[in-house]
């Protein structure tokens, strides 16, 4: 039984091994031209129906490509929310949040 095995395996194997190994169809492979691409460029000006001027920073250029990090207005994250209600009857127990 075992050596029926044995062949059976090496059979599957030299089939796996052949069917890898065989060749491609060779396929014609076309040249890239660059300048046979078209761009289709779209003029498109957007009316947002109001004026953005207040929302933006003073003497603000979005073409300028300078940017600051002092321009970011960070939020203080904070660590403890008080929800107003006592959690523990929504919660299975000995729910841990912590614990994954």
């Amino acid at each position: 039984m075992n050596y029926r095995n044995f062949k059976l395996g090496m059979l599957a194997g030299i089939a796996f091994v052949a069917a890898a190994s065989a060749m491609k169809p060779e396929v014609p492979k076309e040249e890239f031209d660059i300048n046979k691409v078209v761009f289709i460029e779209q003029d498109q000006d957007w009316e947002l129906g109001f004026d953005t001027a207040p929302y933006l920073p003073e003497n603000f250029d979005p073409y300028s490509g300078s940017f600051s990090l002092k321009a970011i207005n960070y939020m203080d994250e904070c660590d403890h929310v008080e929800l107003g209600f006592n959690t523990s009857g929504y919660l299975p127990e000995g729910f841990d949040p912590y614990i994954q």
